[in-house]
C-alpha cells in the first residue's frame, strides 16, 4: 500500500493560540485530502488550546532555551524585525547551534515529505533545498526574501546586531550542519512557496511587495456586524488577566460583553461578572461573538485586528511588541481604533477608550470602511492556495 505524504507543520517563535490555530486548519484541510500531518510546536499546550490531538504533537525548540545570566537580562528591543530575530537567536537566552541541532533531530526523526513553517526561521535554514518548505505568515514575520537588508520598522529603537555580523555568524553554525549559507539577512525565511496571511492595510512590508495578500484563514466565517449592540469584547493571553488595569478599565467602561483569558482566574470572574461581562472557559468563536459587539479589546495581535477589521467594529489595542505596534498604528490611522502602551496605560484610560470607541458614530464609520476596503481579500480561501500549493510542490 502505498505510504501517504507526510507534513510537519512547525511552529517556533511567537506568542498566543494565533499561529496554530491557522496551522490546524491548513492541517484539517490536508488531512481530508489524504496526507499524514503532524505538529511541531514550541508550546504543545496552544496546540491543544485549539482542538490538535496530543498524539499528533512533538516538542519543538522553545524560547527562551536557557535562562541567561542576571546582568545579561537586559531588555530586547525592535527597530527591524532581522534585529528581533538576532536578539532571539543569538543572544544570552538562547543559542543558535543548540536550537538548530535539536530542529534537525527532530526532523530528522519525522522524515517528512513536506513541511510547512509559521515564524519558524530556524527550519527554513536548516533544510531549504532539501525538504519542499512552503513559509506562512503575517506581514511582519514574513518579509520578503528579495530585501537586501531588513528596514527599521521604528524610529526611537537602538539596533543591537549589525545585519553583516548576523550573517556571518548564522553561515558559520550552518556549515556545520553542511547547509546552504545566506547571502542576505532577509533571506532567513526562505521557503519554495511563501503565502502572506494578512492584509495590505496591516503590512508593514506592503511598499515593498507586488501583492499576494491572501487575508486569514481565521476571518473566513466573520461578516460585518450590521446591528451591533453597546456591547464590549475582549481577547487577551491568560497572564494578561492579573494586571488590575485591564481588569477594573473593562469594568470601568460600562459596557456589557464577554472577556476570553483561555482559563480564567476566580478574581477575574467575580470582578466583571459583576459588571455583565461573561468570562468563560476556553477560547471563542468570533463569527458569533463579533456579530453583536460594537468594540473589541486586544493586545494588538494580527490576528484579531484582521477579525475585528471582517466585522467592521472599532478596535482598542494595549500594544506591547512592535508587531502589535505596528498593527495597532496601522488601524489607529485609519481612525478605526485607539492604542494604548502596555507599559503606561492605566484603567481610565482604557474605560474611556472603549467608551468612546463604542459612542463614535465617526470611529464605527471607518471601521466598517476598512472592512469594506478589505472585501476582497477577506474573501479569499488562504487555505485553499495552500493546499493547491502544497500538492503542486509534491507532485
Amino acid at each position: 500500500m502505498r505510504r501517504a505524504k507526510r507534513i510537519l507543520m512547525c511552529w517556533e517563535f511567537g506568542s498566543g493560540n494565533g499561529h496554530v490555530r491557522q496551522l490546524k486548519l491548513i492541517g484539517e484541510r490536508l488531512q481530508k485530502q489524504g496526507f499524514d500531518v503532524t505538529y511541531a510546536l514550541r508550546r504543545p499546550d496552544a496546540g491543544e488550546a485549539v482542538g490538535i490531538p496530543a498524539g499528533a504533537i512533538r516538542q519543538a525548540p522553545n524560547w527562551p532555551l536557557k535562562s541567561p545570566p542576571a546582568e545579561d537580562r537586559k531588555p530586547m528591543t525592535s527597530a527591524t524585525y532581522g534585529d528581533y530575530l538576532a536578539q532571539l537567536m543569538l543572544g544570552p537566552r538562547d543559542d543558535l547551534s543548540e536550537r538548530l541541532q535539536k530542529w534537525s533531530s527532530l526532523i530528522e526523526a519525522e522524515h517528512p515529505d513536506l513541511i510547512i513553517a509559521d515564524y519558524a526561521p530556524s527550519v527554513s535554514l536548516l533544510f531549504y533545498g532539501r525538504i519542499p518548505i512552503v513559509a506562512v505568515g503575517n506581514g511582519y514575520v514574513l518579509p520578503p526574501t528579495s530585501l537586501p537588508s531588513f528596514p527599521r520598522l521604528i524610529d526611537d529603537v537602538p539596533i543591537q546586531y549589525e545585519e553583516s555580523d548576523v550573517v556571518g555568524r548564522v553561515n558559520k553554525i550552518l556549515h556545520r550542519y553542511h547547509k546552504k549559507p545566506i547571502s542576505h539577512f532577509p533571506q532567513i525565511n526562505r521557503a519554495d512557496r511563501p503565502y502572506l496571511l494578512t492584509l495590505p492595510c496591516i503590512d508593514p512590508y506592503r511598499e515593498h511587495r507586488e501583492g499576494n495578500w491572501l487575508g486569514t484563514p481565521d476571518t473566513r466565517e466573520i461578516v460585518l456586524a450590521m446591528r451591533p449592540e453597546m456591547r464590549v469584547f475582549a481577547y487577551f493571553q491568560e497572564q494578561q488577566q492579573t494586571d488590575v488595569r485591564l481588569v477594573e478599565g473593562l469594568v470601568r467602561a460600562g459596557l456589557p460583553g464577554k472577556a476570553i483569558f483561555s482559563l480564567p482566574l476566580r478574581r477575574t470572574i467575580k470582578l466583571l461578572e459583576p459588571a455583565g461581562i461573561s468570562v468563560p472557559d476556553g477560547l471563542a468563536y468570533l463569527p458569533i461573538e463579533l456579530l453583536s459587539c460594537r468594540v473589541i479589546v486586544h493586545a494588538g495581535s494580527s490576528g484579531m485586528a484582521m477579525a475585528g477589521i471582517a466585522a467592521g467594529i472599532p478596535q482598542v489595542m494595549i500594544k506591547t511588541d512592535i508587531e502589535k505596534t505596528l498593527v495597532a498604528q496601522s488601524i489607529a490611522a485609519r481612525n478605526a481604533g485607539t492604542v494604548l502602551s502596555w507599559s503606561t496605560f492605566e484603567m481610565l484610560d482604557l474605560a474611556v477608550a472603549v467608551r468612546a470607541a463604542a459612542e463614535s458614530q465617526a470611529m464605527q464609520k471607518a471601521a466598517r470602511d476598512l472592512s469594506l476596503e478589505n472585501t476582497r481579500y477577506l474573501q479569499i480561501d488562504p487555505v485553499t492556495e495552500i493546499a493547491k500549493g502544497v500538492v503542486d510542490l509534491l507532485s
